[in-house]
């Protein structure tokens, strides 16, 4: 009897991670599509054909976003994983998703970063008051984002009104 006892806890505990895992999948996918929707209303100066989205930083919710994905007019998205303190940084992104950054460790990647026309997203809300461009809230029911508009207007590169008008704002940093 304790045997049985012991499988049915053992089964109920697995069924328990097993939805945790679900969820965080689902939070997952729902981020991926959330980012590959602003970067395809995104425009660079040099329209890249692929974009290259470079994720910095311990991330929660990158797990479906780094396989990549396609934009609209058949542009690819390229992601991976960089250190903030690669030299590469500057030259193989067009985009930055941050992950739980620290606001000291995003204002030295942002000071790098400045002189590029660069997308950044991140997964800390907060982020969005120092400079972040898009900071992303994730909650059971789906995905939402808030923008800085005074970051996206220096940034160098152009996002669809649209997208700027589905954003909770924040102020300028």
């Amino acid at each position: 009897m304790r045997a049985l006892a012991a499988l049915c806890a053992l089964w109920l505990a697995a069924g328990a991670a097993r939805a945790q895992e679900i969820v965080t999948d689902e939070k997952s996918q729902a981020v991926a599509k959330t980012v590959l929707g602003i970067l395809g209303y995104t425009r660079w100066p040099s329209a890249p054909q692929t974009v290259r989205l470079c994720v910095v930083g311990p991330t929660e919710y990158a797990d479906e976003l780094l396989k990549g994905g396609l934009l609209p007019g058949d542009r690819r998205v390229q992601v991976r994983r960089m250190r903030l303190d690669d030299s590469e940084l500057l030259s193989q992104c067009d985009g930055v998703y941050a992950g739980m950054l620290d606001d000291a460790a995003w204002r030295q990647l942002r000071a790098r970063l400045e002189s590029q026309p660069l997308l950044s997203i991140s997964e800390r809300q907060e982020l969005c008051l120092i400079g972040c461009m898009f900071c992303l809230d994730v909650r059971e029911g789906g995905v939402a984002f808030e923008t800085n508009l005074d970051s996206v207007a220096r940034s160098g590169v152009r996002v669809n009104p649209r997208v700027l008008q589905l954003a909770r704002r924040k102020g300028g940093a």
